[in-house]
Parts: structure tokens; C-alpha cells; sequence
């Protein structure tokens, strides 16, 4: 494959642009709570969105407060702002990604986020309460993994167990690998392009379906599934997560995350 010059590359990435959100240095309070639930975002991004990386951070202020295991932030990269992999250019857009921003809008608008499948816009001032409602709503399921990885075949292995409370569940069981520590460019405000920003928690594949699969559970129930993936070539094993989570009409009922190595 031929590779192109550094400098069309570059070039190329500074025609994006992305939607304007008003400027704040204010460090936002958030208010204490107590979880009743875990919590999924799905944070809609791309590496050429001069206001992602503000939106990364500020998800990642709330990720400190509360937990990354209570707080389950999944970056998205997808859309005319995502850069697809090309010879000699590290790209976090895959086809799953570009498939739900066109789903849901966002292909060509980001930073955009998801709060339990529930629209929380663009506007990163706004998330922290959106969250906070979000925690303090009661879920009818639990969800628990284990992980089993041979890194001799690189394949995966994923039980989930998925437990009702008094009331029943219908939904989808949704499976995805995340991978945290990648290097990759970054486009930022007033032309600065970084070539050694971090991306964390981006999608990288699903082991069930672009949707997920059925699961029905009556109240106080209990099942098993089990799913196998062969870790995509470049992903390292040390860095990826597996997160798993139910959703349905009104929402994500449940969200669960496990590393992939242990």
C-alpha cells in the first residue's frame, strides 16, 4: 500500500472540524451521591474534534469522583471526525463505531454523549447531573464477568451472569472490548495537532453482534452466557476491558466491566 506524505496527512486533519461548545475553566462542583447502580456513557468522539479531548477530560474528572467501575465510559470513534486505520497512521474509527454514530446522529457532530442510552448532547457542563440522576435510579439486575485470555492463541473468553432482583428483565445483552493507553494524534483548538495523546477506553469490537443478543429473565432469576472473541491483531491484551451491559427501550438496565488479563 502506497503511504502518503506526513504533511497531506496532516493536512487532511485540520479540515475537520467540530461542533462549537462554549468555552468554561470553571471547575464544575459535582455534588455527592450515593450509586444505586452502575453507570454506562457513551462518549461519541473523534481524533480530528478540536473539543473532544475537553470532553474526554471532563468524563474522566467524573471517573475519579466516582469509580471507573461505577462510572463505565466508552469512547466511540465514529463519523466524518474518526480517521479510519491507514498505513502509517494509527486510526481509532472502526466500522461498529461509524455504525452507531450514524444510528444515533452524531456522525457528523461530536463530542456527543449517551447516559444510559439516554441523550445528554454535546454541552460537558450538563453531564455531571444527567449522571447523578442516572446513579440514583434503582436497577432490577446484576451483572458479574470473568475472563479467561490465552495468550498463546489470543483468545477470549467472557461468562456473564446475569441475575434479577424481585422484578424480571427483557432486553438485549450487549459485549464490547474497550482498550485503554493508546498513543495516537489528537486534533486540539487554535491548529495544535498531538501526536502522542492518550485515547482510553475506545471501542474497539464487539463479541455479540453489532446489537447484542436477546435476554429475557423473570424475577429472581439467574443465567449464564458465555462468548469467545480472538483479540484483534494490534489490541493489547494488558490494556483491554470487556464491558458488558443489558439495555432495552428505556434504557441501559445494567453495566459491568472486567479486565481482560485477569
Amino acid at each position: 500500500m502506497h503511504i502518503k506524505p506526513l504533511h497531506i496527512l496532516l493536512a487532511a486533519l485540520l479540515l475537520g472540524a467540530c461542533n462549537d461548545i462554549a468555552p468554561s475553566d470553571r471547575l464544575i462542583e459535582v455534588p455527592a451521591t450515593t450509586a444505586k447502580r452502575k453507570v454506562l456513557v457513551e462518549e461519541f468522539t473523534g481524533q480530528r474534534c478540536l473539543n473532544c479531548p475537553a470532553a474526554a477530560e471532563e468524563l474522566s474528572r467524573l471517573q475519579a469522583q466516582y469509580g471507573a467501575d461505577t462510572l463505565v465510559v466508552v469512547a466511540i470513534h465514529g463519523g466524518r471526525l474518526a480517521i479510519m486505520p491507514k498505513e502509517g497512521l494509527v486510526g481509532l474509527a472502526t466500522p461498529l463505531g461509524n455504525s452507531y454514530a450514524e444510528h444515533w446522529g452524531y456522525a457528523n457532530s461530536v463530542p456527543k454523549v449517551l447516559v444510559n442510552r439516554q441523550r445528554a448532547g454535546s454541552v460537558k457542563e450538563g453531564w455531571a447531573a444527567k449522571i447523578i440522576a442516572a446513579f440514583e435510579t434503582k436497577s432490577p439486575l446484576n451483572l458479574k464477568l470473568s475472563t479467561t485470555y490465552n495468550a498463546a492463541n489470543r483468545e477470549l473468553q467472557v461468562s456473564t451472569s446475569a441475575q434479577t432482583l424481585a422484578e424480571g428483565v427483557e432486553g438485549k445483552l450487549q459485549l464490547w472490548l474497550v482498550e485503554d493507553g493508546i498513543v495516537a494524534l489528537q486534533q486540539f483548538p487554535d491548529d495544535v495537532l498531538k501526536r502522542d495523546y492518550v485515547h482510553n477506553h475506545v471501542l474497539r469490537a464487539a463479541l455479540n453482534g453489532d446489537w447484542g443478543e436477546p435476554i429475557s429473565l423473570p424475577g429472581n432469576a439467574e443465567k449464564t452466557l458465555t462468548h469467545k472473541l480472538t483479540l484483534p491483531e494490534g489490541i493489547k491484551a494488558d490494556n483491554a476491558w470487556v464491558v458488558a451491559f443489558v439495555y432495552n427501550d428505556a434504557g441501559v438496565v445494567q453495566v459491568e466491566r472486567r479486565k481482560v488479563g485477569i
